[in-house]
């Protein structure tokens, strides 16, 4: 009883003597912690101070005692000192997201965006904090990453979607890329939440004077001004749309408003312009340079580069109104002629563009781009000759690339000087390989030459580098048609019908050549395939009834012979073939013919008895000489005859001759 009783006096006396329950340095500094983990929810500043003073108390030597010294210099603006702390506090503690996420924040406000996306990305790996991605997609933003930036800025809006900021963020991003679409999108977003804000108006204003709605950007500053008299971004988009209104000097006020010298400003548009171009933020160095233009509007340089600006946006009508421009005013460059005559033959304009080429080399006789350029034009436009002279400078110069020699060759070729060409075409293919039409224009040499091995090798090659080339196929086709290549053949045209299943021509060709190997099965397949998909095809339908008459059903040739004859009425093979299909379905009787015969010659009487009087040439001799004999006793004869039958004789005639015709028509029915 009495050790207990000692027991317990010993623990009071401990806690009265204040025992160290976080055992020693340690346990202060993770209490420490614990405060700092909750500081940012403080925001009372006297609250939040005496937790600081707490925090040095314990561990004031220790990551968390450098934390809140960082805190207290960046409150300070001493961004350096703060650097240094936050440093001290990740060097004693590594894993201290709340450090590396501040740090990150401290440099992006210095401008140091490399630093500042390794310590937030650090700090969002240990902590999935929505106010990290915020921060990386302000960094990725300012570093012109804009893809990324978006990202993270989606990323955050999960866990803030009432963080206006976030959405004016995306709106700004879409803007300076020249989604305006979406840019008005997100702003109107934006002003869904909180109409009043401040930051998406101004967005919203700077939207509009991109877009060249002036007025409505300048009313809506107005409308800004007057709530936020200080705002130095609102004066200064205020003096870009008074200006742009041509009223000067209420934009130099709004512009000396804003801080800045409105000569000062303008002077430097043209540096800004020339950033942005090479940046490829092409809508802002537009934006920049036609401010600048219209501070100096005759300045040549700021036509050259607005000009630049233009024709990397694609709009070519106002860059070359810039380049000539520039040019009248005496500042024409030999970039600006070679960037005029690339304008001018994209319009067509070869005259011109050739005009402009020659311009740039009389200033820079060997600049090969534009030789290579002025070349190429005359190719296109069939001068072949100064082509070929003007790529064999290039060669001389050894600014010679396969492409020079590609070149070359198609104008060897249009000269119709084809052993030239195909000696370029073989050096190309030789540089480069996996140039397609280098391959296939060179196995069309070889076969004008009748080099069939070569042009098939070439030809193969130009099918491993582009399978549905027709042209390399058809050609490839008629060289193996020609060396009798058969498997080749149906090889080669079933790769036709699978590259182009819709195609009635190749379904018809891969039954001719069935057709021809006497595989009719096959042929009827293809060709009624063909039909299939073009019915009014005269040719296939004539092809199959073929092959339906090679294979003895005739009653199936004549009916689809009878079609292609009804599809194409001057297909010659089509009426020969159903001529002989009639022939074998219905020949005429042999009682028909020896009547029609018969019926032929009885014209003639003397054609009978020339036929009967073969057999008894004797006979007949013998009745001419016995008429002869008598000749007089006949015609005496005769005469009564015709003397007694009178009109009768004439009647009876009249009467024969009728009663012939009618057998004659009765025959005919």
């Amino acid at each position: 009883m009495k050790k207990s009783l000692v027991l317990v006096l010993a623990v009071l006396a401990s806690l009265s003597c204040g025992f160290d329950w976080t055992f020693g340095l340690s346990g202060k500094c993770n209490q420490a912690k614990k405060i700092v983990s909750v500081l940012e929810e403080k925001k009372d500043s006297v609250e939040r101070e005496q937790a600081e003073r707490k925090v040095l108390e314990l561990c004031g030597d220790g990551a968390p005692g450098h934390y809140v010294k960082a805190l207290q210099r960046e409150r300070e603006s001493d961004f350096d000192g703060a650097i240094a702390e936050y440093q001290k506090c990740l060097k004693s503690d590594a894993a201290f997201p709340l450090a590396s996420g501040k740090l990150g924040f401290v440099y992006y406000r210095k401008g140091m965006f490399d630093e500042a996306a390794l310590e937030l990305t650090k700090a969002l790996s240990a902590k999935k904090d929505p106010h990290y991605h915020k921060g990386l997609a302000e960094v990725y933003a300012a570093k012109k990453m804009f893809p990324l930036a978006v990202y993270h800025f989606e990323q955050a809006l999960k866990g803030l979607p009432a963080d206006v900021s976030l959405y004016v963020g995306i709106a700004d991003i879409y803007r300076r890329q020249g989604l305006y679409l979406e840019s008005r999108e997100e702003y109107l977003k934006a002003l869904a939440i909180n109409a009043s804000d401040v930051e998406a108006r101004l967005g919203m204003a700077e939207l509009n004077l991109d877009l060249n709605h002036t007025d409505d950007a300048f009313d809506d500053l107005r409308v800004l001004q007057t709530a936020n008299p200080q705002n130095k971004k609102l004066h200064l988009l205020l003096g870009q749309a008074y200006e742009r209104k041509g009223n000067l000097k209420a934009a130099e006020y709004e512009y000396l408003l804003a801080g800045k010298n409105r000569s000062i400003e303008l002077m430097e548009q043209l540096r800004k312009g020339n950033e942005y171009l090479q940046s490829g933020n092409y809508v802002q160095a537009m934006s920049e340079l036609e401010t600048a233009l219209k501070e100096k509007p005759g300045d040549v340089q700021t036509l050259r580069k607005l000009g630049d600006a233009y024709m990397a946006a694609g709009r070519d009508d106002e860059a070359i109104s810039s380049y000539r421009e520039a040019n009248r005013l005496k500042g024409g460059t030999p970039d600006l002629h070679r960037n005029l005559g690339v304008l001018y033959e994209k319009k067509g304009l070869l005259d011109e563009a050739v005009v402009e080429y020659r311009q740039s080399l009389s200033a820079e006789p060997e600049n090969p781009d534009t030789l290579r350029l002025l070349a190429d034009i005359y190719t296109l436009r069939g001068s072949n000759q100064q082509a070929i002279e003007l790529y064999h400078e290039l060669v001389r110069m050894k600014k010679d690339t396969p492409k020079t020699h590609f070149m070359l060759a198609k104008a060897y070729f249009n000269n119709r000087d084809f052993k030239e060409a195909r000696n370029e075409y073989a050096l190309v293919v030789r540089q480069d390989p996996d140039n397609q039409e280098a391959q296939r224009e060179l196995a069309d040499l070889y076969r004008k030459s009748s080099m069939d091995d070569e042009a098939e090798r070439h030809y193969k090659e130009a099918l491993r580098l582009k399978k549905d080339d027709m042209a390399s196929r058809n050609a490839l086709l008629a060289l193996y048609v020609k060396k009798k290549k058969f498997p080749e053949v149906v090889s080669l045209l079933r790769e036709n019908v699978e590259l182009a299943p819709t195609d009635p021509v190749t379904h018809y060709k891969l039954g001719l050549i069935h057709e021809f190997n006497k595989n009719y099965d096959e042929a009827v397949l293809s060709y009624q395939k063909s039909i299939d998909l073009k019915s009014d095809n005269a040719k296939a339908l004539n092809a199959l009834g073929r092959v339906y008459m090679k294979s003895g059903r005739m009653e199936e040739a004549k009916t689809v012979l009878d079609a292609a004859k009804k599809a194409d009425p001057k297909l010659e093979e089509t009426k020969v073939l159903l001529g002989n299909i009639r022939d074998e379905i219905a020949p005429e009787p042999q009682v028909y013919r020896k009547k029609a015969y018969s019926g032929k010659k009885k014209k003639s009487k003397r054609d009978r008895s020339v036929r009967k009087g073969k057999k008894s040439k004797k006979s007949s001799k013998s009745l001419t000489k016995k008429g002869k004999k008598s000749k007089k006793s006949s015609k005496s004869l005769r005469k009564n005859k015709k003397s007694s039958s009178g009109g009768k004789s004439k009647k009876s005639t009249s009467s024969k001759k009728r009663a012939q015709k009618t057998a004659k028509s009765k025959k005919k029915r």
